[in-house]
């Protein structure tokens, strides 16, 4: 959901994929409000958040939410 208090309107969103093993992030832009993440790595745990920005910049991001992908 577009966020409760927005000091403007929203430009965008970052999502924020970190594999919780290694440590390596990546960051995607994203237009719209659903994005399908690919090239997952099999039985691995990773970390996402998400945040919105703005002409003014990035907003708070929300808080990291735990997944592990499973089999093909």
């Amino acid at each position: 959901d577009p966020p409760a208090y927005a000091n403007g309107p929203v430009q965008g969103y970052r999502l924020f994929c970190t594999e919780t093993a290694t440590g390596r992030e990546q960051n995607v832009e994203v237009d719209g409000l659903s994005y399908r993440l690919e090239g997952l790595k099999k039985f691995t745990e990773y970390t996402l958040r998400f945040l919105a920005y703005n002409r003014y910049g990035p907003g708070v991001s929300t808080e990291d939410v735990t997944v592990t992908t499973l089999s093909d």
